[in-house]
């Protein structure tokens, strides 16, 4: 294989030939970092804990619902490269391959508000406290093809999101602009988020934004869920900053960070990632319940979306985030995944226009 030497346009063209040859891979960048991070596989694993990956350079991949029909996948790099690399492989002398699309369920406006109606009436009835739906847009006329500008555009606008891009031939490619931490170790500390609480930016300043009690009390669900499983873990030195409005996009959330000053096991580390997932932000609370209630309402299934994805180094490091704003990548279209929670005192028509404000951080990056 030749190598491509022309920077100014070999990231794209290398990304478009990895789609354009079904070729596993990942590209992501860090927030605050927008250095592009790139690795490609033949063939990727399958992975049922974090534990499995102990030891291991690379990036995982796992769905929302752990127990369903969508595997996790690790990527361990053959090649890897950056945004910063002089020279990328030429993967041009390999075939083109074609991937069937799967079929994709559109929500239409009706959907929604019948499935939400299901929901509240179990909310009412005190059977949970949240339940987070979801629904599917789908943007016809873009596809596969404008993937690679895609992600390069989203790594442009959002630089304090972890965007990413992920390829996994039979599975399909995902592209997201996530504001949401899941897990970070460097083996010293661990950190995670609470995010809960969605409202449109326009011309506001960010301080001056105010929540209402339905939004406040969405956001204490997730931070109380995380600071029971600290106490599970006997983690009692870490710092809490929040509930405070942060800006993803056009939108802001309520937020607080948790800083741990913990060095836990990488056998700790997993163990504490899998109880974490799928936190009330996505999930719901009781979690067990959210779940079933998901299950049985959504008529679609969110596969990678409010999955967790990220990097993972053999000395035990990662950095984990929410698959949110997130779409799957089919051959002529684009399926946006959104979302929100849902509580006893939700406005299903609120509700709808939050999941298109949170829709608009990625449609107006593809439009």
């Amino acid at each position: 294989m030749s190598q491509l030497e022309d920077k100014e346009k070999s990231i794209q063209y290398f990304l478009e030939q990895c789609i354009q040859k079904r070729l596993s891979f990942y590209a992501y960048s860090l927030p605050g970092d927008q250095e592009i991070k790139i690795g490609t596989q033949t063939s990727p694993s399958k992975f049922s804990n974090l534990l499995d990956l102990k030891g291991k350079d690379g990036f995982l991949f796992a769905p929302f619902d752990v127990d369903g029909e969508h595997d996790a996948y690790f990527i361990d790099p053959e090649f890897e490269f950056s945004s910063n690399s002089t020279q990328f492989v030429d993967f041009s002398g390999l075939p083109n391959q074609l991937d069937e699309d799967s079929d994709v369920y559109e929500s239409s406006m009706e959907d929604y508000f019948e499935q939400i109606n299901q929901m509240l009436a179990d909310l009412k009835n005190k059977k949970l406290d949240k339940v987070i739906l979801s629904r599917i847009h789908v943007l016809n006329g873009k596809g596969r093809k404008d993937a690679a500008s895609i992600f390069l555009r989203l790594n442009e606008t959002y630089p304090n999101a972890f965007v990413s891009m992920v390829d996994i031939p039979s599975v399909g490619l995902w592209i997201g602009a996530s504001p949401e931490r899941f897990l970070n170790s460097d083996g010293k500390t661990i950190e995670t988020v609470a995010l809960a609480g969605t409202q449109k930016l326009d011309d506001r300043a960010v301080q001056s934004v105010e929540w209402e009690k339905k939004e406040i009390e969405e956001q204490a669900y997730v931070s109380e869920y995380i600071e029971e499983l600290f106490s599970t873990y006997q983690i009692e030195d870490y710092q809490k900053q929040g509930p405070f409005t942060a800006q993803a996009g056009n939108v802001v959330h309520l937020k607080t960070t948790y800083k741990a000053n913990t060095a836990l096991s990488f056998d700790q580390i997993s163990s504490f990632a899998q109880a974490l997932h799928p936190t009330p932000a996505v999930c719901g609370l009781p979690k067990n319940k959210g779940m079933e209630l998901i299950r049985k309402v959504e008529k679609h299934r969110r596969e990678y979306y409010a999955g967790f994805l990220g990097p993972i180094h053999a000395d035990g490091s990662l950095a984990l985030f929410v698959n949110l704003r997130s779409m799957k990548v089919l051959q002529e279209s684009m399926a946006l995944f959104v979302g929100g929670g849902i509580t006893a005192e939700s406005d299903p028509e609120k509700e709808w226009m939050e999941t298109c404000f949170k829709a608009q951080t990625l449609l107006k990056v593809i439009k």
